[in-house]
């Protein structure tokens, strides 16, 4: 007997969306360390900490994004840093 709830099923795009949602809390993330007073170079290593935690780092399946890069958070946080000394 079958179960379809079973049977793995991805969207087309689940991946994007969910680069995108890290993204977004990444930059929220920035900003909050950003208002605290941290200096850039330690949210940015804050953050790689963090998404290293969360990927596997042997490259499984779970692997990271391009998009989640180092340079990319180094990329990021310069903006936020940015936006927020207006």
């Amino acid at each position: 007997m079958s179960f379809p709830w079973l049977v793995p099923s991805r969207a087309d795009g689940a991946a994007d969306r969910r680069t995108a949602v890290a993204l977004a809390e990444l930059r929220d993330r920035a900003a909050l360390l950003a208002r605290l007073g941290f200096t850039p170079a330690a949210t940015t290593a804050r953050l790689a900490a963090s998404v290293a935690w969360d990927f596997d780092p042997s490259g499984g399946p779970h692997r990271r994004p391009a998009a989640l890069a180092d340079a990319a958070l180094a990329a990021l946080v310069d903006e936020i840093y940015r936006r927020q000394q207006r």
